[in-house]
This record gives structure tokens, sequence and C-alpha cells, in this order.
């Protein structure tokens, strides 16, 4: 069989394939979902991968296997990963589960994932959501992080990773879901509008500057 390139599938460097889905809530799955997984890694020999990101990967599978796997995930309303989408928030358990939690975490991801998970945005604009300071999702060490506190949502933004790793500057406050889907939206446009090649948030910044960058998104 002619293979093709499918949105979702992703080849890798030995010849195999793997796909990635998203957890909307963090690492949290249904029964049924994680019985799914069970059941695809046995009959197709593969790899199950949850990355730091609260993503899962599937491994080490052949083009017909990733086809298969594929269709049985969007069947099971598994959101699988595709380029040029906004990508779900890496998330902490939050209120009421953690005893320092001072925020619903999983009700903000949901609301912002379900609001902007399909808006058009250039690679790599990641987003986390922190129930309190304490930052277990390392919320202020992304390009947008919402940090839980009594009266709301402190907002950092600019931090990264990687080889040379950056905390994120607080740059305000939200009150409410809307404001803080608002304002991310917003920061979508501008990342793509202006972003070049492997560039963060923090490069747009100081390129632009950070007056420009806080007028530009409403900071």
């Amino acid at each position: 069989m002619e293979e093709k390139k499918i949105p979702g599938i992703v080849p890798q460097k030995d010849g195999s394939y793997m796909i990635s889905f998203e957890l909307p809530n963090g690492a949290c799955l249904s029964p049924e979902a994680l019985e799914l997984l069970a059941q695809i890694g046995r009959e197709h020999n593969c790899l199950i991968h949850v990355t730091t990101a609260q993503k899962i990967m599937l491994l080490g599978m052949d083009f017909d296997q990733a086809k298969d796997v594929l269709e049985r995930l969007d069947a099971a309303g598994l959101s699988v990963r595709k380029a040029r989408d906004l990508s779900q928030p890496r998330v902490c358990v939050g209120k009421p589960y953690c005893k320092l939690a001072l925020k619903d975490t999983f009700a903000l991801s949901k609301y912002l994932y379900d609001r902007l998970s399909r808006k058009p945005v250039a690679p790599k604009l990641k987003v986390a959501v922190s129930g309190c300071p304490a930052c277990c999702s390392w919320a202020n060490m992304v390009d947008v992080g919402f940090v839980g506190v009594r009266s709301g949502w402190k907002v950092f933004i600019g931090g990264h990773g990687g080889a040379r790793p950056k905390l994120g500057e607080e740059m305000g406050k939200v009150e409410t879901h809307e404001e803080a889907a608002a304002l991310l939206e917003r920061i979508a446009e501008l990342f793509t509008s202006e972003v070049k090649k492997k560039a963060r948030l923090e490069h747009i910044i100081k390129r632009i500057g950070l007056e420009t960058f806080k007028e530009k998104v409403g900071l």
C-alpha cells in the first residue's frame, strides 16, 4: 500500500511511525480510554509513552498500524495532535484535589482547550495552568502561564525550558476564564504574525519591545 502523509501520523528516523494525542485536562484518562490504549499496545506491540507535556505517544508502529490506531482514537474521542493547532495546557490537579490549590485548574484548562485548541498558531507556543504559586505544572516556565491566587490568576509570560531555561515574567492578572481565553487568543495571534523560525515568545518580546507587546495584547 502506498504511504502518504496523514495529519497526526509522524514518521520516525528508524522508519516507524508515531501518534501523539492530547489530554485536555492533564494526565487524566477515563478507564475506557486506558483499556483502549492497553488493547492497542497489545495488538500492535507499540510503546506507550506519557510525555512531560502531558500528551501520550504511541511509538514503534508501521504505517498501516498507525492508520488503524488513528481511526480508533478518533472514534473514541481522543484528540490527536495536529501541526499548527494550539496545544492543550499543561496542568496540575488543582482544587479540590490538592490541599495547596487555590483554583480549579481542570476547569480553566478545559475552557481554554475547548475555545482555542483548533485555533491556527505557529509552533511553539506553550501554555500551562497551576492552581497555586507552587507552580507544579511549571506555569512560570512556559510562554503563557496562568497561576492561581485567591483573587484570580496571575499571568506569566515568556518563560521556557530547553538548553537555556528562563523563568517567565509576571505581567498582570485575569479574574475569569473568559478573560484568560481572550488574552491567550490575542497572544497567539501576535505570536503567529510575528514569529520567526524556531523563535519563542521571549524572542518576539525582545524584538518588538515589552511595552509594544503589552499594548498589542492588552496587558
